[in-house]
């Protein structure tokens, strides 16, 4: 080989690498305005029902069932859908389809005819076009980041994420009373549009159902539907990674849905905290949820990987415990720092768990396996929301040492899985 071959086949790398990074950002810009598009879009239609068409709780409750519903009944098949097909041109199209469904709410908005009908179909078609775009860009990343950039990746998206969660409300609510709340649903709409033009920019290749099922000499015969979901859904139970982290996730949603749900009938009626006091202390779990994406590869780098998620998941345990006895002997400050504790475990899992699932799972499988994923966690959280429900009857007191028990308990899966054992996070593959 000569010095020219050299010096051409180091630029060659080298316009792959660059083009890589390129792609990488043109993801996350797109990621990221989709997700602050979700948060803005989750507080301004609720807003728009109550302060243009004056909705009732019955209204606006019907809104944020039909936005989780399609999560539940697609989830499954959608997700066996993306292992057939290329995942970045489905994102694209369901960026483009909340933009347009969106765009038609200031539309009748400032025509005089906006209905509350309008607006359960808006959220219908919205939350269709979701479970779309989100079960694709979770399958899609393992096609565009290389293994050893998963990790970094999806600690960026997962800070985005949890800097969504804290500041997109908020933001939502001000530019709501400050423009109103079909006008945010139009700039809404239009980040929807922006995130499907930074994907089209992508250039790197996406190969069709899996890059396993690309190199193969002659494609597998295509199958009914329902047993690529059968296949997706046994190979979640059979995986001892995927399972342990499949039972801790559904730990960690029912004990924080049914947490989220009573902290404010205990604290405003029973405890009479004001509504700033309940703010303050449910803002200390959106900073560390947080601290938890931005901590996560870190700490994982400096400590064995399997241990820090155990450590973690263990200590959460004492201070989950803490909530069913808010201010009768626990104080404030006390239940505060166990609520931070949890949701930084939330925001670490969703880097750490969510890098061990894409290194486990072969790609013509990932869409399967993030639907399953998706559609369990989805219930997971409708079982907490449930259990909560009952606290009229039993106690929310009662209700709450249910949920904290549940949030106890996370480490245990990891406990009693390889997880425990990975020293890094590629290491559980």
């Amino acid at each position: 080989m000569t010095s020219d071959d050299v010096v051409t086949s180091t630029d060659a790398a080298a316009g792959v690498d660059d083009s890589g990074r390129r792609d990488r950002r043109r993801y996350l810009t797109a990621s990221g305005v989709a997700l602050w598009g979700a948060q803005f879009g989750q507080i301004a239609i609720p807003l728009a029902a109550v302060t243009t068409l004056h909705a009732g709780t019955t209204g606006t409750s019907v809104l944020k069932t039909t936005l989780t519903l399609p999560f539940v009944v697609l989830g499954l098949p959608v997700g066996a859908w993306l292992d057939r097909v290329r995942r970045r041109p489905v994102m694209i199209r369901a960026d483009l389809v909340r933009a347009l469904a969106l765009a038609t709410v200031p539309a009748a908005h400032w025509a005089g005819r906006l209905t509350m009908p309008h607006l359960w179909a808006v959220v219908l078609v919205v939350g269709v076009a979701t479970v779309f775009f989100d079960l694709g860009t979770q399958s899609y990343v393992k096609d565009l980041v290389p293994p050893a950039r998963l990790a970094a990746v999806n600690g960026r998206l997962a800070t985005v994420t949890q800097t969504a969660l804290v500041c997109g409300p908020p933001l939502a609510g001000w530019a709501a009373g400050l423009l109103s709340a079909p006008t945010v649903l139009a700039a809404t709409a239009a980040g929807y549009a922006w995130s499907a033009l930074w994907l089209s920019r992508i250039r790197g290749a996406e190969h069709a159902g899996g890059a396993e099922r690309a190199v193969s000499a002659a494609p597998p015969p295509r199958r009914r539907l329902r047993h690529e979901i059968a296949e997706g859904a046994r190979f979640v139970w059979g995986q001892p990674v995927l399972r342990a982290v499949l039972l801790a996730g559904c730990l960690v949603n029912v004990g924080v849905a049914a947490t989220t749900t009573l902290l404010p009938v205990l604290t405003l009626t029973t405890l009479h905290w004001t509504e700033a006091e309940l703010g303050l202390f449910l803002g200390t779990g959106g900073l560390g949820g947080l601290a938890g994406a931005l901590t996560a590869v870190p700490l994982t780098r400096r400590l064995h990987a399997g241990r820090a998620v155990l450590l973690i998941g263990a200590a959460v345990a004492p201070l989950a415990l803490t909530f069913p006895f808010l201010g009768a002997p626990v104080p404030g400050w006390l239940a505060a720092a166990g609520w931070a504790l949890v949701m930084y475990k939330v925001g670490f899992d969703s880097v750490v768990m969510m890098t061990f699932r894409q290194q486990v799972t072969p790609p013509h499988l990932m869409g399967r396996v993030n639907g399953t994923m998706r559609v369990l966690f989805t219930a997971a959280v409708a079982l907490g929301g449930a259990t909560a429900g009952l606290g009229a009857a039993v106690g929310t007191r009662w209700i709450l040492t249910t949920a904290a028990l549940a949030l106890a308990a996370v480490w245990i899966p990891i406990a009693f899985s390889p997880v425990r054992a990975a020293a890094s996070l590629d290491a559980a593959a």
